[in-house]
């Protein structure tokens, strides 16, 4: 693997810092994307059927049962573990200033289909699902080239330094501080105007954003399935993470975390207060 080390390269720091995304070309060089790749195909063998290869769509039938079935157990492939608490990917979370560098309990990986819009995500922050630090990062690690044609994610540039964004509920789903609340729940409460900048990126490369950054997902016009992995990394030297309790969105949700340009007793008196009228 190649171990970014980007303390010595302060354009690109600053870049990040400015732009709130980085790509990091031939991150892994060695066996790590392909002992991932065999993981996932021994699991789509035993679930899918022997058919099953993650590199061709057609050589098997993926019923809605199975996908699901499948798409369940991708995050406890112990090759994920390995490569989420990998030296490199620590040392590069140190290198893009997160001090003390630790995994949140969302590591997973997704499988996007040919002309499936259905699970697509429109424009949206982590933070307000995932929680962690303000200094957050998602590393999103695609198993094939991805552009337009296959799918890919855009972003909005410098989007992370506004802060939490206006936000909705969308779901009946009631506020109690041990509820997730997840992408069917929430919105963004305005459109999206800016002019997005679309991820082209290689096998091996890895995408690392901020958390606090505008991004979506863009369909697979392709005709294979879209293979990625998707890493959540917060900072637990954060104070003010800290003085919350190091809160994640598995164990809590939005309406009891505060965040810049987000008071959550404020905004949870509102909701509260809109329920009873």
């Amino acid at each position: 693997m190649c171990v970014a080390d980007l303390t010595s390269d302060k354009r690109k720091f600053e870049e990040f810092e400015q732009d709130g995304y980085i790509i990091l070309r031939d991150f892994w060089q060695s066996s790590e994307l392909g002992e991932l790749q065999g993981q996932l195909d021994e699991l789509g063998k035993l679930v899918v059927g022997d058919g099953f290869t993650s590199k061709a769509r057609n050589s098997y039938e993926l019923t809605l049962e199975s996908q699901s079935l499948l798409y369940d157990r991708l995050r406890y492939l112990p090759a994920l573990a390995l490569m989420s608490g990998s030296a490199a990917i620590r040392q590069m979370c140190r290198s893009l200033g997160l001090v003390h560098p630790s995994l949140m309990g969302c590591c997973n990986m997704r499988l996007d289909k040919p002309h499936d819009t259905k699970h697509l995500f429109d424009w949206h922050q982590d933070t307000v699902y995932l929680l962690g630090s303000v200094n957050a990062v998602t590393v999103w690690v695609p198993l094939q080239d991805v552009n337009l044609q296959c799918g890919t994610i855009q972003v909005i540039p410098g989007s992370h330094r506004r802060g939490l964004l206006p936000f909705k509920r969308i779901s009946e789903k009631p506020i109690e501080p041990y509820i997730p609340f997840l992408q069917r729940d929430i919105s963004l409460a305005s459109t999206v105007t800016d002019t997005p900048v679309t991820i082209n990126a290689k096998r091996g490369d890895l995408v690392v954003f901020k958390q606090m950054l505008l991004h979506r997902s863009t369909p697979n016009l392709g005709d294979q399935i879209r293979w990625s992995a998707q890493l959540r990394i917060t900072d637990l030297a954060d104070l003010e993470y800290r003085r919350q309790r190091f809160p994640t969105g598995d164990r809590t949700n939005i309406f009891y975390v505060d965040y810049p340009g987000h008071d959550s007793a404020t905004r949870r008196a509102q909701e509260l207060g809109e329920v009873s009228e």
